[in-house]
């Protein structure tokens, strides 16, 4: 199943660049005009890593 933008995104800006979420938000905004709530990414980077911890 292909991922969507938004976890794209976090992966490679956040967690493969180490760039905080703010520089997630405006390449996003940038982009691909996609505003997103600071906290929906918080919550969707916690759903990730807890996805990849069950999975190891």
């Amino acid at each position: 199943m292909e991922k969507d933008l938004i976890t794209q995104a976090l992966q490679t800006i956040h967690l493969q660049n180490g760039k905080d979420l703010q520089e997630v938000t405006q390449y996003l905004n940038m982009k691909y005009r996609i505003d997103i709530d600071p906290l929906v990414l918080q919550s969707r980077l916690k759903k990730m890593i807890l996805e990849e911890r069950a999975v190891a």
